[in-house]
């Protein structure tokens, strides 16, 4: 990324972002539940960087975020859209969250290739229409299956999906494992686990 428009709106997030990891770190699980709804949560520069790559590389032009926050992953998104001639449509449950999202991806320049949707994910994905070329699900990890099986059946031949957080925080592990192994047991997918930010699984949909 070398936009620098962009990576200004980038850059400011990291020194909050290198804040909040080392919050989550010394709170109880009981405590990161009850800030979830403050922090950005988002996937890191490195994580967005891969993700803008692997996007670039794939050519997706259907492009579904699960989980704006305020926007960061949903810029690295944008831009890969935007040179491959796509869109991203993103969701977000949380309006306050949406509107910062709203005005980052003005100041980066790139609102004419982001389609925002607010309300619950699980809904909203029951009335979107498919296919898409590429998932991220970045959003509450206990809505990670649920969500995963309202757009698998849109999935295009070759889509590729990401899940973020599968190693950290650490007292998601659980339920992150869940997800891996119910989306390893579909025989059209292949799926692997990548050691990049906070763990992504990095899943395919097979062409036939």
């Amino acid at each position: 990324m070398k936009e620098l428009r962009i990576v200004n709106v980038l850059s400011e997030f990291d020194a909050r972002l290198e804040a909040e990891h080392n919050q989550l770190k010394i709170l109880t699980p009981e405590e990161r539940v009850k800030h979830l709804d403050e922090m950005m949560l988002a996937v890191g520069w490195q994580t967005g960087q891969f993700l803008n790559m692997l996007l670039k590389a794939q050519g997706g032009k259907r492009i579904l975020e699960i989980g704006t926050s305020i926007g960061y992953s949903t810029i690295w998104l944008a831009q890969a859209a935007r040179e491959n001639g796509g869109c991203v449509t993103t969701l977000e449950c949380v309006a306050s969250k949406q509107t910062q999202a709203l005005e980052n991806i003005r100041r980066a320049g790139l609102e004419d290739f982001v389609n925002f949707q607010l309300g619950d994910a699980v809904k909203l994905l029951e009335n979107l229409p498919g296919t898409w070329d590429f998932v991220l699900l970045d959003l509450w990890k206990d809505l990670y299956i649920p969500c995963f099986d309202r757009f698998y059946e849109k999935l295009a031949p070759g889509a590729i999906v990401v899940a973020d957080n599968i190693t950290f925080p650490p007292d998601f592990r659980t339920i992150m494992k869940a997800y891996q192994e119910y989306v390893r047991a579909k025989s059209d997918l292949d799926s692997i686990e990548i050691d990049i930010g906070q763990g992504i699984e990095l899943t395919r949909k097979e062409v036939y």
